[in-house]
């Protein structure tokens, strides 16, 4: 009895051993080392004043988009749309942040109708064109205008579509790329949640 008592012991002493060894692998490519976000500081869809200070102690997913974008911008709100959904109650633990590239026709009304298309929760964020500027390079967020004269929208953008993960202390971690799995998605930003 006294030696299975002392099995059952080591046994157990191994595993929390191990157990403590193992971290979560996440699925999305991972900012090593994690650094400070940028405090994003733009107005939102309400024309309030935004900082990124405000989000501090949830998981910011923060992309760059427009309302005009007919592929990328639509799919990745639907995407996150379903991941908040999986999230369950982790959901309220999370701030989407949706980032203009094209300022001059994404006024904060018309951000407001297209986030609400989704998750009315969404941060849709404008600002000047300095503020805006400083924060496409902060986040390595790249636009270029591309003129289509045969379309009504006159123009499209080109844009990153990388959505930048910055964790519950305002550090940067994850990049996500467009067409990550949701399931991949959920299991990270339930990682950084469960930090």
């Amino acid at each position: 009895m006294r030696t299975y008592h002392m099995l059952f012991m080591q046994l157990f002493l191994t595993t929390l051993i191990l157990s403590g060894c193992t971290s979560y692998a996440f699925k999305a490519a991972t900012i090593e080392p994690p650094d400070h976000a940028y405090n994003v500081a733009l107005m939102d869809q309400n024309e309030k004043e935004f900082t990124l200070s405000q989000v501090k102690g949830k998981v910011a997913l923060l992309f760059f988009g427009y309302t005009n974008c007919p592929d990328v911008c639509p799919a990745t709100l639907s995407d996150l749309q379903i991941v908040l959904k999986r999230l369950g109650k982790n959901a309220t633990n999370v701030a989407v942040l949706f980032v203009t590239v094209d300022p001059e026709r994404d006024t904060p009304e018309r951000l407001r109708r297209f986030v609400s298309l989704y998750d009315p929760a969404t941060i849709a964020l404008t600002g000047t064109t300095d503020g805006l500027t400083a924060v496409y390079q902060a986040y390595g967020a790249g636009a270029q205008r591309r003129d289509t004269p045969e379309s009504a929208l006159v123009y499209m953008m080109d844009h990153t579509s990388t959505i930048t993960v910055i964790d519950k202390q305002g550090m940067r971690r994850l990049l996500i790329g467009f067409g990550t799995p949701i399931d991949d998605i959920v299991s990270d930003i339930n990682a950084l949640i469960a930090e």
